[in-house]
């Protein structure tokens, strides 16, 4: 399933989601892979934050992904599509 973003930023911060919810790593246990704040990951991830170069390698390293991969809009997973916009914080603003 593909997803239609209207700019490069909201791609970005879906893609740390979708791949954080993906592996199954909750964002504390990404903070601390990434030796960065659980503040910081959540507020990447609501759009308050765009993380600098070497912060996105830390998440891809991370996520067991490449980092060009945060940028890209592969065909995505339905269950795990369904289990981020179940999550009632991620509907929030």
């Amino acid at each position: 399933m593909n997803i239609k973003f209207t700019n490069l930023k909201d791609l970005l911060i879906f893609n740390i989601k979708y791949f954080r919810y993906l592996k199954g790593i909750s964002q504390e246990k990404l903070a601390e892979l990434c030796k960065l704040s659980p503040r910081y990951i959540t507020d990447i991830e609501r759009g308050l934050h765009c993380p600098t170069i070497p912060k996105l390698e830390l998440i891809s390293k991370a996520l067991n992904i490449e980092p060009y991969i945060l940028f890209t809009n592969p065909e995505r997973d339905k269950n795990t599509l369904n289990k981020i916009m179940s999550n009632r914080q991620y509907n929030q603003k």
